[in-house]
């Protein structure tokens, strides 16, 4: 983590330096990392830091906004304008999707998920309002049955997610998928 200072940078590409560097840091060392190895390993200064981030909790709520808005990106949810959807099958992948992001990412995941910081400044409802949304649809095409869909949301996440810290621990992905889709089947069935 010992990095020279570097050339002065535009501001957008000393806010990228930094951010990247928080999540390469947050990646390998999870919440263990601070405010001066992220501007060691982005080479900035302590003022340039605090220029683009007023506190270190809002550079990790820009890097966790990213980190969602990446999921988003990689596993978008279809519609029926596209052609008929699976919805069940859609709901299974995407359970399946989320604990191999999850998985992938397990240090920055416990940095900006599962951490004081975490308690301090809740996630807004983003995999709920997904999960509800998909509900919604899988209802109109009939595909599910007549659940509340956002309480049903957040529940069916709460399996998810444990489901992921799971994995994460050592468990066997594919028994802990095979339950988790069986378990999301009966509570979405028709």
């Amino acid at each position: 983590m010992d990095k020279p200072l570097r050339r002065r940078l535009q501001p957008e590409a000393r806010n990228l330096e930094i951010i990247e560097a928080a999540e390469r840091l947050l990646q390998a060392h999870g919440s263990r990392v601070q405010v001066e190895d992220v501007l060691r390993e982005a080479g900035v200064a302590k003022g340039a830091f605090f220029l683009d981030f007023p506190t270190w909790e809002d550079l990790l709520e820009t890097v966790r906004q990213r980190l969602v808005s990446e999921f988003d990106a990689a596993y978008p949810l279809p519609s029926e304008v596209d052609g008929p959807v699976d919805w069940p099958r859609l709901v299974e992948w995407q359970a399946g999707a989320f604990i191999d992001f999850t998985f992938s990412r397990r240090g920055i995941g416990e940095a900006l998920f599962h951490s004081d910081f975490a308690e301090r400044r809740p996630l807004a409802d983003n995999a709920i309002l997904r999960l509800s949304a998909v509900i919604r649809a899988g209802q109109e095409a009939e595909a599910f049955g007549p659940v509340d869909p956002e309480p049903t949301a957040r529940l069916m996440f709460a399996a998810i997610d444990e489901a992921a810290d799971a994995v994460a621990d050592g468990a066997d992905r594919a028994a802990i998928l095979a339950a988790l889709q069986s378990l999301l089947r009966r509570t979405l069935a028709p």
